[in-house]
């Protein structure tokens, strides 16, 4: 992976034949004059060189992940001095085309590897709860807008790429623009006319100003083709309990207290790295290694305490509050305590840990 400006784009010799394939594609969406590109901060900036760019070979490769990780710190302790239309970008590597739903997926696995690799807390003055009007994703301590394009989009333009990519903008480039400002309501209007041009669909219902209480950013994130088909609920969630091993590194995550079931896609691990993620931070806990045949049922039963599943290989189906969710390999559920559930494994089977906190 490599991170770069506009004008090292053509000197370094070691970007990837593929980025710079994508990139040629990207940056004719940027400079048309025939039909100018909706988003009016990303155009500016990328003329005047303050966009920087990171090329993935793998979203789902851990060392990637990793990079991406560090790319974007770097960028978010460089970005106030590139200016206000400064955005970084990152371009993942071409493959076979996915659906909207395994696109979409795939985003916000990545957003919640970003979060687990973070190595600050997540911002005081932003909410941890998606759905409040003032929540934004944040890395490195600072609040993120954030956009994601796919190769599959069509109607909805402003939102094909290549590739799949994905545009992390920092919250303070807007700073002084909102729907009550005249600057605001000209550079909405710009957007607005664009956008009209631009795609093939009216513009998304759930675009709207950071700070109104009807707003739910992390809807704007990821816009599916049409105006008919949403996710209904955020897929991520911050950790706010994150603390440093001295010796060895590791995040230790267990958060006794939930009391909401839920899953995290897509967190990976080893054994020995998610064991000891599951440790509890307090008081005393064991994690065990369960494995399930195939199609091994589970039927109905509650636990006393909290408990947190994580699937190292396989699959299983939850079925809670008369709903069934299905689990992969990565994926972490946590179940608080007195609640009612059975399970599945799936075609083959399903191996997973098990974390308990007395």
């Amino acid at each position: 992976m490599q991170q770069l400006d506009l004008e090292a784009l053509y000197s370094l010799k070691n970007v990837p034949p593929w980025g710079r394939q994508v990139f040629s594609s990207f940056s004719k969406d940027m400079l048309s004059e025939t039909r100018p590109f909706p988003c009016v901060f990303g155009v500016e900036g990328f003329k005047q060189g303050s966009l920087r760019f990171a090329f993935i070979e793998s979203p789902t490769s851990e060392n990637a992940m990793e990079d991406l990780a560090e790319a974007l710190k770097l960028y978010l302790e460089e970005a106030r001095e590139l200016g206000k239309n400064t955005s970084f970008v990152a371009f993942f590597k071409p493959e076979e085309k996915k659906t909207f739903e395994q696109y979409e997926k795939q985003f916000w696995n990545i957003l919640q590897r970003l979060h687990q690799l973070d190595e600050k807390d997540w911002p005081e003055e932003i909410p941890a709860d998606p759905d409040h009007y003032l929540w934004e994703f944040s890395f490195h301590d600072e609040p993120i807008f954030v956009v994601c394009n796919t190769p599959v989009h069509e109607k909805r333009a402003s939102r094909k790429a290549t590739t799949f990519m994905i545009t992390f903008q920092p919250r303070w480039v807007f700073d002084g623009i909102s729907g009550d400002t005249h600057l605001g309501k000209l550079f909405q209007k710009t957007v607005r006319d664009r956008l009209e041009v631009y795609d093939r669909v009216s513009p998304h219902p759930s675009l709207n100003w950071y700070g109104k209480t009807e707003t739910r950013e992390w809807r704007q994130y990821f816009l599916m083709d049409d105006n008919n088909l949403e996710t209904s609920k955020c897929p991520f969630h911050a950790s706010l309990e994150k603390e440093k091993n001295n010796t060895s590194g590791v995040t230790y995550a267990f958060p006794s207290d939930f009391k909401e079931f839920r899953v995290e896609r897509g967190v990976g691990g080893s054994l020995e790295k998610v064991t000891l993620e599951l440790l509890p931070l307090n008081g005393t806990g064991y994690v065990e290694v369960q494995k399930d045949e195939p199609f091994k049922a589970h039927p109905n039963h509650t636990h006393p305490t909290n408990e947190v599943l994580h699937i190292l290989k396989g699959s299983i189906s939850m079925e809670v509050g008369g709903e069934l969710i299905t689990c992969q390999e990565g994926d972490r559920i946590y179940l608080p305590k007195e609640t009612v559930h059975g399970s599945l494994s799936g075609i083959d089977g399903c191996l997973y840990v098990i974390a308990v906190l007395k």
